[in-house]
C-alpha cells in the first residue's frame, strides 16, 4: 500500500482545510468578547453595529472562510499529487539510466 491517497493527499489537505477555517472564523469569537463599535463618517459618535448587521458580517465572514479553507486544501492535495508525479519520473529517469550502466560495468572485462 505504498500509494495510499488516504495517508498521503486526503490527510494534509483535510488538516489544512480544518487549520485554516479555524483561524479565519476566529474573528467572529473574539468579536462577542467586546462590544463591535462603528464610527460614522458624519460625526464622531460611535454607534452599536446591529444584530441583524452582525448577523450579515458573519454569515459572509463564515461563507469567505469555506471557500478559502476549501482553496487552501485544493491547493495542498494538487501540490502533494505535483510532487509525486515529479518523484515518480525522477525514479524512472534513474532506472532508465542506471541499468544500462550496470549492465556495461558486468560486462566488462576485469
Amino acid at each position: 500500500m505504498n500509494n495510499a491517497p488516504v495517508k498521503t493527499v486526503l490527510l494534509p489537505a483535510t488538516l489544512t482545510v480544518g487549520i485554516v477555517f479555524c483561524l479565519l472564523t476566529s474573528v467572529l469569537v473574539g468579536d462577542k468578547l467586546k462590544p463591535s463599535l462603528e464610527t460614522l463618517s458624519s460625526g464622531s459618535t460611535p454607534q452599536y453595529l446591529l444584530r441583524e448587521q452582525k448577523r450579515n458580517l458573519a454569515i459572509r465572514n463564515v461563507g469567505l472562510s469555506i471557500l478559502v479553507s476549501a482553496g487552501a486544501g485544493m491547493a495542498v492535495a494538487v501540490g502533494i499529487r505535483r510532487s509525486q508525479g515529479a518523484i515518480k519520473q525522477a525514479n524512472r529517469k534513474h532506472e532508465a539510466i542506471s541499468q544500462p550502466i550496470a549492465e556495461f560495468l558486468s560486462s566488462r572485462p576485469e
